[in-house]
């Protein structure tokens, strides 16, 4: 059967390389970008998975494509330092930043992903999510601005200018507070993270978009990559207190909390619900697992007894890992999860043991269903 092929890439900063790990073990490091979008027909990201887009759309290979995630001067471009207290880095750096990592590539986004590729296939149709901030909505940025998922408008109303790329990768990007200390400005408005409207994994966000297109749900196949669910104990609050200091406190815990979850979608959240709408089987025991369905979910999800890389250490690495002892961490945590040594997040799993109902416990498993699903195109 011919299938209608989605990527989806979660949001996640530098973590964003795992999802580069994932696509070279499915496709080869020397595989041209454009070569890995002919592979599929919608391609979805959020935020460090937008910068992955940015670069297959560069139509680098993979490996070069992993290279700038490992330069520490190009991390700098996105994470620009000397942003205002309380953020860590210039909103305005990281969209020079970006313009100056994508070059000619930096165009509107229908002309972006309107061109042939190199292997004479139309590159893919391509979302990028955002939020608006005034309209208090989430947004998609679209490669094809006549998609039937689009707001249709009056035939005389003015048509917006073309976000650009660098503009669409800039706004899905843009964490707020903590982290970038202005909106992302753009021709399309004022934007912060795409995680805001909780689609830091844009999984069901790209099937609804799929299957507006008229395909039918069994005809559609979706990789969801991941840039970790490191899974730690939960973190107390402070007490409740009438002391203005205690209260402060834990003001301050409660908003650090709300702006790290916005950035982290729930285990097996979106692509479940891909799963769902795919019209995916249920389990029917805890035997059983469902290991066919039309959701492929890679990514690593070290525990609290993962040792190499030590759990406690990956638990304190933010997203926005810069360093580069900090990136040779995440970089060792794709080694032992392609390799077998940390478990793979599935679409879903058991609550008390953690195996998965629905979906694969390691990448290898993970890769060859996706190898089954969507076998290589000619």
């Amino acid at each position: 059967m011919a299938r209608y092929r989605i990527l989806s890439l979660d949001g996640g900063g530098a973590w964003a390389m795992l999802e580069v790990w994932s696509l070279i073990q499915a496709y080869g490091a020397h595989t041209r970008g454009h070569d890995v979008l002919a592979e599929f027909d919608l391609a979805a990201s959020n935020s460090g998975g937008s910068l992955v887009l940015g670069g297959l759309l560069m139509d680098i290979t993979l490996a070069e494509l992993m290279e700038l995630f490992r330069d520490e001067a190009r991390r700098r471009q996105i994470f620009a330092g000397g942003g205002n207290w309380p953020a860590r880095y210039r909103c305005e750096g990281k969209l020079a930043g970006l313009r100056a990592i994508l070059g000619p590539t930096d165009m509107a986004l229908p002309e972006v992903a309107s061109r042939i590729g190199n292997r004479g296939r139309k590159l893919p149709h391509v979302i990028i999510a955002a939020y608006g901030v005034e309209s208090e909505k989430g947004i998609l940025f679209r490669s094809d601005l006549n998609a039937p998922a689009a707001p249709i408008e009056p035939a005389d109303a003015p048509r917006l200018p073309s976000i650009t790329l660098a503009e669409a990768i800039h706004a899905s990007s843009n964490a707020p507070v903590l982290y970038f200390d202005d909106v992302a400005r753009t021709r399309a408005g004022n934007c912060w993270d795409g995680a805001i409207a909780g689609w830091n994994c844009p999984a069901a966000v790209a099937v609804v978009e799929a299957l507006t297109y008229g395909w039918r749900a069994d005809e559609i196949a979706l990789l969801s990559l991941g840039t970790a669910n490191v899974l730690a104990p939960d973190k107390p609050l402070p007490p409740s207190s009438d002391d203005v200091g205690l209260k402060l406190r834990r003001l301050g815990a409660e908003v650090g909390m709300m702006l790290r979850a916005i950035l982290k979608e729930p285990a097996n959240g979106a692509p479940f619900h891909a799963h769902v709408m795919l019209g995916g089987a249920l389990p029917t025991n805890a035997r059983d697992a469902i290991t066919d369905g039309p959701v492929v979910r890679l990514n690593p999800m070290p525990g609290p007894t993962t040792t190499d890389p030590p759990h406690a250490v990956l638990a304190k690495l933010d997203m926005d890992a810069v360093l580069q002892s900090e990136v040779a961490i995440i970089e060792r945590l794709g080694q032992r999860w392609l390799s077998g040594q940390v478990p793979n997040e599935p679409v879903r799993m058991q609550r008390t043991t953690g195996h998965p109902d629905i979906g694969h416990r390691t990448a290898t498993e993970a890769l060859a269903a996706w190898a089954a699903l969507a076998p290589r195109r000619v």
